[in-house]
């Protein structure tokens, strides 16, 4: 975030009441001298963006100016921002004129009267300009370029801002999380165990084989090569919203390649040009004569599950029941394979850092408990035990807390870990009945988990680590302790296990901030930390490419919580100048050209019940995200198409590259910002500015390199390794088909091995993978601990498949019904209960823990 100079440049005038006030000559507005003429103080005559800004007429009734000494460095560039409008009460066909002179150096600004101006739209402009200080102190001065009229140019919200500086070190960043989390949570490091065995866990998903780790694996991300398209163009995570959906989801489907295709390095970028060094040509918009050479609407994302409706799961067993559904896109010869997502998996190292989560920002930064949607969600509830030990419904809101909303929302995406319709009681009924990790080796030197691990090397120890009592250990007794079961028969710790997902996951997750970059040491002051090439591309990202626009702080990443919710924060909703006019949009997201805006508008999506997840339009439909900020009916919001700017940090082993996946090296991702994005003109409406190309660099291959240099200082040489804290567990990663065998697709497997503290093999980029073959090591069938989920449990039947579901679970105590009238507040910081001690849960199935069980040897402490 740039330092902010000027002295009350909103003109806040606290204690005036609404009105116009005449300001004359040598009369001061706050630290702002008038000091020519006469100007006029509007106190809630015209609608502002912000709540605490007011707007001065240059001409009170004749034309004036205003003052104000800066204290600056000398030599250095400052932008001076402001917003500019007309009091167009009087004389509406004359221009305003406004002139800026900082210390010498006078720039002039014109607007004239759009046609729908008001007091109440006053069609607010961005205006700004770069000057140089030539002095320590210099003089900053408006004036009015309208004299004559008694009434002239409108400023306000005046900002001069100093240039970029290098961020600090990571380490100097607080953590953000929930201020009321010990409601929740008892043992933070019980939690934090219990968070990274869910999130490597492959028993979590519906087929046996599927992790929140199997998408976010590699440095955090996935870098699979083979069966890793989709479509692309899915209009947003809801569907199509714009009126060109439906015909722009046929055309991705018309040259969707299919499944199981192999990626190689010449498929990238998926946007090419005969020279990717200079802008390029948009068909319908501009002919540069510089033509696509290739073009695909394909998503490279991440291998999910079958389409499969879920029926039930089986105690015991890592496979859950249910129907295969006919998939009509990721299908062989009829026969169901693994979807694949629509967008490409972020990394989910410093990702505790974000205000919100998702591409698309709908992990909302409040958690509700339940799902993603946090505050926009006016029903969620979790059930808290009262004195009685009796269960009533409560409504939480825990802030600072996006990554437990992101949490929830892939374990039961059918697309991502689930079959149809499988809920999170039922994964918590199915997790309690199963070892930890049972399926996958784990490393007895494991930072978090190494103490635990079981006798045979595989999985944790049920006796000292089963989930049901890591939730009894990390969890206030509240929230897991009654001996009721709901109505649809389940027990309280089944009913509450979203929650006790979603914070366990949150803590782990928070442990993975990758603060030891070659760039953390320079910014402490190690000059040779940085290599001179490095250094050099450093200086283009603060200045020449202005990327520190929108990768910032020490995270160089958007939508942070320090930047929009800590001390001298910046706003949810920006007001700002975009590619085209003046227009609010949401903080940390952008729209930067890679695709057209309609195939996929990110942000600008609506929730079918809950609305925009967009700040801006919550804000302008009444909701109030951001106190400060003032969207009115009929204002202009440019959201659709943006994208949450995402961090830098590990960045060379993190491809491929944008929302999209469509780029396979950080060459080609420098390359399309020197350029100025793709569609810059096709998406001009929502356009972040900053994108208009880097002239210096275009062209110039040395430049472009110096970037990538740079860049590749940003990674931890702890994540690349794989040291603690990122070390983990063995998996096993699906990577396209060996074709149809008996009725089914079977998986081409790989081996993720096991790692502890100390690490092992590097990790490579995923241009590597593309060049050299995938790094892991292919496996056998016979070499794998899970079942084929079409083997054993799938027979082919009357033309179909279908899942046999042995014997359903029994033995559930008579439902309990919840009284409905009683229900607590909604309260942001719910307020302490004391802990209600009930005697231990009742546990479904009976092959879980015992729940009165105590350990035979002391338990070791975590690491």
């Amino acid at each position: 975030m740039a330092q902010q100079l000027a002295a009350d440049g909103s003109f806040a005038a606290p204690g005036f009441a609404a009105g116009e006030y005449l300001v004359s000559a040598r009369q001061t507005i706050g630290p702002w001298n008038v000091d020519l003429g006469n100007v006029g103080l509007h106190v809630g005559q015209f609608a502002m963006p912000r709540v605490e800004q007011n707007a001065v007429d240059l001409n009170g009734n004749r034309s004036g100016s205003l003052f104000q000494t800066l204290t600056l460095q000398r030599g250095t560039e400052y932008t001076v921002r402001f917003l500019m409008s007309g009091n167009w009460r009087t004389n509406p066909d004359v221009p305003r004129r406004v002139s800026v002179l900082f210390g010498t150096q006078r720039k002039l600004y014109e607007l004239q009267r759009p046609a729908d101006w008001s007091a109440q739209n006053p069609q607010w402009q961005v205006m700004e300009g770069a000057f140089t200080a030539t002095a320590a102190a210099t003089g900053l001065r408006f004036s009015s370029e309208n004299p004559g009229l008694p009434d002239g140019a409108l400023i306000a919200g005046i900002e001069v801002l100093a240039p970029a500086k290098a961020p600090g070190p990571l380490d100097a960043e607080p953590i953000p999380l929930p201020p009321d989390l010990d409601q929740y949570v008892s043992d933070r490091s019980k939690a934090i165990l219990l968070g990274k065995a869910l999130f490597w866990d492959m028993q979590v998903g519906s087929d046996g084989r599927t992790a929140c780790a199997s998408c976010h694996w590699h440095a955090g991300a996935d870098i699979r090569t083979k069966h890793t398209l989709d479509p692309g163009a899915p209009g947003s995570q809801f569907g199509h919203q714009t009126a060109l959906g439906e015909a722009l989801a046929a055309k991705a489907l018309a040259g969707f390649r299919g499944v199981n295709v192999q990626m190689t390095a010449a498929d990238y970028p998926f946007h090419r040009f005969a020279n990717p060094l200079v802008p390029g040509d948009e068909p319908g918009f501009a002919d540069r004569g510089n033509p696509v050479i290739a073009s695909t609407m394909e998503v490279h994302g991440s291998a999910g599950v079958r389409k499969t409706l879920f029926s039930g799961i089986v105690p015991g067993s890592a496979i859950d029941a249910g129907q295969p559904v006919p998939d009509e896109v990721f299908n062989v010869n009829g026969v169901n394979v693994r979807q694949v997502t629509g967008r490409n998996a972020p990394t989910s190292i410093n990702a505790v850092f974000f205000d919100r989560t998702f591409w698309d920002g709908r992990a909302n930064h409040y958690f509700n408990g339940v799902n993603p949607f946090g505050d926009l969600d006016p029903d969620a509830r979790v059930l808290k035990a009262d004195a009685a030990g009796k269960m009533q419904p409560v409504r939480i809101l825990l802030s600072n807390a996006s990554l437990a909303s992101q949490a929830v929302g892939p374990v039961n995406s059918s697309v991502e870990m689930s079959w149809i319709a499988r809920s999170f009681p039922e994964v918590g009924r199915k997790l309690l009945s199963l070892r930890p990790l049972a399926l996958q080796k784990v490393d007895a030197t494991d930072s978090v988990l190494g103490l635990w691990v079981d006798s045979c090397g595989q999985g944790l120890d049920q006796d000292k680590a089963g989930y049901a009592r890591l939730i009894r250990e990390a969890f206030q007794p509240v929230w897991w302790s009654s001996h009721e079961v709901t109505s649809d028969g389940y027990t309280h710790m089944e009913a509450n296990f979203s929650l006790f997902w979603g914070l366990s996951l949150m803590l782990y997750q928070a442990t993975l901030v990758s603060d030891q970059a070659p760039y953390d040491s320079f910014a402490k002051g190690d000059l040779n930390a940085l290599t001179p090439r490095a250094k050099e591309g450093l200086q283009i990202f603060l200045n020449e490419g202005k990327c520190i626009n929108c990768h910032g702080g020490p995270q160089f990443a958007g939508a942070l919580v320090q930047e929009l919710r800590g001390n001298n924060a910046e706003h949810l909703v920006e007001f700002m100048a975009m590619a085209v006019g003046t227009a609010f949009y949401d903080g940390g997201f952008y729209n930067i050209g890679v695709r057209p805006t309609a195939e996929d508008i990110g942000v600008g999506a609506r929730h079918p019940l809950f609305g925009p997840l967009s700040y801006s339009r919550q804000e302008q439909q009444g909701r109030n995200p951001d106190p400060r900020t003032l969207v009115r009916p009929g204002n202009r919001v440019a959201v659709d198409g943006a994208f949450k700017a995402s961090t830098l940090r590990n960045i060379e082993l993190t491809g491929p590259y944008m929302h999209n996946g469509g780029m396979k090296s950080l060459e080609e991702v420098v390359q399309f910002y020197t350029r100025g994005g793709d569609f810059r003109l096709t998406n001009r409406q929502d356009l972040d500015p900053d994108v208009g190309g880097i002239p210096g660099l275009q062209g110039n291959a040395e430049k472009i390199g110096a970037v990538v240099e740079f860049l590749r200082h940003l990674t931890d040489p702890r994540v690349k390794y794989r040291k603690a804290p990122f070390d983990h567990p063995e998996l096993v990663l699906p990577q396209g088909t060996s074709g149809v065998v008996d009725g089914y697709v079977r998986d081409i497997l790989y081996l993720l091995p096991a790692v502890g503290r100390d690490g092992g093999e590097p990790f490579g980029s995923f241009e590597d993978a593309l060049r050299t073959g995938f790094p892991l090591e292919q496996l056998n069938q016979t070499q794998v601990s899970v079942p084929e989920p079409a083997g054993r449990l799938m027979k082919p039947v009357d033309g179909g498949l279908v899942i046999d579901v042995g014997v359903p679970p029994g033995g559930v105590k008579p439902p309990v019904p919840l009284d409905p009238a009683v229900e607590a507040p909604i309260v942001l910081e719910p307020t302490v209960v004391e802990p209600v001690v009930v005697g231990p849960a009742v546990e479904q199935p009976a092959t879980a823990e015992p729940a009165t069980a105590t350990p035979a040897l002391p338990e070791p402490p975590l690491p």
